[in-house]
This record gives C-alpha cells, structure tokens and sequence, in this order.
C-alpha cells in the first residue's frame, strides 16, 4: 500500500473517532506535525504508525486498514469501532427477538380462534 493511500485511511479513522491531530499526538506521544505527515503520506516511519496502531487497536478493525480494495462494506467495517459492530449486531439481534415475539402472539392469538 502506498503512503499516501495509508494517510488517507488514517485521516479518516482519526476524523471519524472525532479527534483532532494535537488529540491523537498526545495519545500517541507524537507530534502534530508527524500526525499531519503520516496523514498526508509525506513520512511513514515505523515507530510513529505502530504508535497509531497501537493507539487504534481496540478502536478499529485492523486489518481492514491494510486491504488494498475497500468495497462499501469494508469501508464500514474500517471506520467502526469493535464495539461499534457488536453494538450493532446486539440491536439487530434485539429487533429480531422481539419480532419473533410478536410472531408467537400472533400465532397464539390464531389458535385461540380455532
């Protein structure tokens, strides 16, 4: 992956966790300016993106950081947090539940007719 791809993605996750540069410096022990480097795909050193990485470990899913196509559902997955996604996956489990509840009143209230 290019560096200036990498920038692009990083950006993005920062700008969609609502931080701003100086933030992310100082949770990474960085510096803005090599923040704004890394974003613009000027500099990539190891030290300073294992740093976003660690920083970003239980925020996003990794690995989709690194997939050079990111198709719609990718992109999703790229910029919501874990927990994000169980959040998610519990609410639509929660919707399912309770429309098969509904199901069963349903069905119940039918036999009770016959």
């Amino acid at each position: 992956m290019d560096s200036k791809k990498l920038g692009e993605r990083l950006r993005m996750i920062r700008k969609h966790l609502g931080i701003n540069q100086q933030e992310l410096a100082k949770a990474t022990n960085l510096t803005q300016p090599t923040i704004s480097r890394l974003e613009n795909g000027e500099e990539v050193y190891a030290s300073a993106l294992l740093a976003l990485l660690s920083f970003y470990h239980d925020k996003i899913s990794l690995d989709q950081l690194f997939i050079m196509d990111l198709n719609e559902t990718n992109h999703m997955l790229l910029y919501c947090s874990r927990r994000d996604i169980v959040n998610r996956l519990e609410h639509q489990i929660d919707i399912i539940t309770h429309d098969l509840n509904k199901s069963q009143e349903k069905i119940k209230s039918l036999k009770n007719l016959f």
